[in-house]
């Protein structure tokens, strides 16, 4: 697989999982201002468990991901997308700051991590076009394609 095939402009189904309306709004707003390089089409989700409901019927290119959800607290989130989901990029945008936790959401599968309020629509758009190109990488890797 050849890297300019890893980069081709595409629409990007993300999938946003986040309780708050308002930080949902807010994080929308900001990946569609300015100038993208692609179309997003965002589906929102209040909860881990409405997420992993929308995931079983449908498909996303990139998870972002909040780590206070009403149904799961700090890492379990990741712990549980990533082990039904292994193979799509998880970004996490949370208002956890701890680099214990930014470094253990790494460790667990999460591709990039965000803190809320401290990250511009550019650095979203950034740090999701980066893990979609990495988790492709990774899976190349795997299966022994050379790049």
């Amino acid at each position: 697989m050849q890297l300019a095939k890893l980069v081709q402009p595409q629409d990007i189904s993300v999938l946003l999982i986040e309780d708050s309306q308002s930080d949902a709004t807010a994080i929308t707003k900001a990946m569609i201002y300015g100038e993208p390089l692609y179309n997003f089409i965002i589906t929102y989700k209040k909860s881990l468990a409405e997420g992993l409901g929308f995931l079983d019927g449908s498909t996303a290119d990139v998870i972002l991901l909040d780590l206070n959800l009403p149904d799961a607290k700090e890492l379990k989130a990741i712990d549980e997308v990533h082990g039904l989901f292994p193979d799509l990029p998880i970004v996490v945008v949370s208002g956890y700051s701890d680099m214990d936790i930014v470094h253990q959401a790494l460790r667990k599968g999460a591709q990039e991590f965000l803190i809320k309020g401290e990250c511009s629509g550019a650095a979203i758009r950034q740090s999701i076009y980066q893990a979609i190109i990495r988790k492709k990488i990774e899976q190349s890797y795997k299966r022994g394609d050379k790049l």
